[in-house]
Parts: structure tokens; C-alpha cells; sequence
């Protein structure tokens, strides 16, 4: 029998990139829920999903209640739903390290999390809660969202990047290693770190500064227009030239 999962925010940068995966299996059949959806959908998701993937999320709205409304409203009325049909699912919440900032975006993740955990101690399914740190792939959306986004889709145009700090260093996760780790929690085979989040294996967090990560994007495009084969030196830059050429 195939299981059921409910993927919310399932077209933004991380949802895209897990439905195209889950797409490519079989056993799974894909609830897909978008903001721009019919809030009715979510009754018939929510009472036959076997797993859900709570992506929904804003992170630079024009309002700062937003941050309130998506962030925290949304995910208490999906919980809501999953308690009225008694479905105890596991519940997957993507939350960031920024949670332990006191910001507007801090909290409202803070408050994500908590709602999660309360949902599982009082009778709901298994509280599996991610702190991301910035992830970097295909799919997610320039000048505006991701920073390697936006020197990757800019340089491969020519266009200007602002670097304010060269010296900068960003802690980045690469999305399929994100999206592999998502597979795994599917059977339950992982556990939280000692203070029960979920994160990557520290080997999976690459550190790079912003300066360094402009110099090598730069090359790539050289390396592109001359036609020539790139030789990786390490996983990461393997991982951002992969990035790069998905925005070309």
C-alpha cells in the first residue's frame, strides 16, 4: 500500500525539490498543498496522510505579521485538523537556526517548534524538527532568498552581486543532501541531536565566505563560456557547480 504524505509549501525551493524526488519512487502518493490552494483540500489531506512534511513557511514578507499569520497560525490549524481526525502521523517541521534570534522570523520559528512539540506530547504523531542552516540548491529564488542563488544567477548573466563583507563566513547545507536526509526519516531511521533537533552530520555543513564562494562562482562561468571540463576539488565546489549550471 502506498503511503500517503502531505507536503505543505510543496512549491516552494525545498517542497519543489522534494516532490521531484518522491515523484521519481514508488509507494508514495503526494499530497501537494501551495498557499495560493483551496484551504478545504487540507480536511481530506489531513485525515489520510500517513506523513507530513511541513515546509509552509515566509521568510522575507512584505509585512512582518505575516511571520505570525504562515509561520505559526498556519501550522496551529494543520495540527488542528490532524488532532479533529485523530491522526497521528509524524509531523516533519522545517525551522531554522535563526529560531534562537530574537526576531520577528526567530520567534514565529521558535513558536513553530513549540507547537510541534506540544502537538506530539499531547496525544499527536512523532515531533521531527529540523534547524537549518542556509541550504543552497536548485529551485531556490534569486535576489531575494538565497545568496547562492543570487550570485549564481547573476554572474552567469553578468549582472552585479553586492558583497558587503567579502569576509563573511556562511554555514551552508546543499538541498539533496536535505532531501536524502528527509527519505530517511520516512522509515525512522534517525535521531535528533542531544537537544532534539535534527541537523545534518557536521561533514554535510560546508564554510565558505562570501568572498571566496564569488571567486569560485566566477570561475565557473569562465570555465562554461571557454568550454571546458570542470574538475571538482572537493564535494562542495562539486555541489555548487551543480547549483550554478541549474541557472543558466
Amino acid at each position: 500500500m502506498a503511503m500517503n504524505i502531505l507536503i505543505t509549501g510543496a512549491g516552494g525551493f525545498i517542497g519543489r525539490n522534494l516532490v521531484e524526488v518522491l515523484e521519481e519512487e514508488e509507494g508514495y502518493t503526494l499530497f501537494k498543498f501551495n498557499s495560493a490552494d483551496d484551504p478545504r483540500l487540507l480536511k481530506d489531506y489531513t485525515a489520510g496522510c500517513d506523513f507530513l512534511f511541513h515546509l509552509a513557511a515566509v521568510h522575507r514578507p512584505g509585512d512582518e505579521a505575516e511571520f505570525e499569520r504562515v509561520n505559526k497560525k498556519f501550522l496551529e490549524g494543520v495540527l488542528a485538523l490532524l488532532r479533529k481526525h485523530g491522526n497521528r502521523c509524524p509531523v516533519l517541521l522545517t525551522s531554522s537556526i535563526q529560531a534562537v534570534d530574537d526576531s520577528a522570523y526567530g520567534r514565529s520559528k521558535r513558536a513553530a517548534e513549540k507547537l510541534v512539540r506540544e502537538h506530539a506530547e499531547n496525544g499527536g504523531g512523532k515531533a521531527i524538527v529540523y534547524r537549518l542552516t542556509n541550504t543552497f540548491g536548485r529551485y531556490a529564488r534569486p535576489n531575494g532568498h538565497s545568496v547562492v542563488a543570487t550570485f549564481c544567477y547573476n554572474i552567469a548573466r553578468d549582472l552585479p552581486i553586492v558583497i558587503s563583507d567579502p569576509g563573511r563566513t556562511m554555514h551552508l547545507y546543499y538541498i539533496d543532501d536535505v532531501i536524502e536526509s528527509f527519505l530517511q526519516q520516512l522509515h525512522g531511521t534517525l535521531e535528533p541531536d542531544d537537544d532534539g533537533f535534527y541537523r545534518l552530520p557536521k561533514e554535510l555543513e560546508y564554510h565558505v565566505t562570501l568572498g571566496e564562494m564569488a571567486e569560485i562562482i566566477y570561475g565557473f562561468r569562465d570555465l562554461v563560456r571557454r568550454g571546458e571540463d570542470f574538475m571538482p576539488r572537493d564535494e562542495f565546489s562539486a555541489k555548487l557547480y551543480r547549483t550554478f549550471l541549474s541557472y543558466l
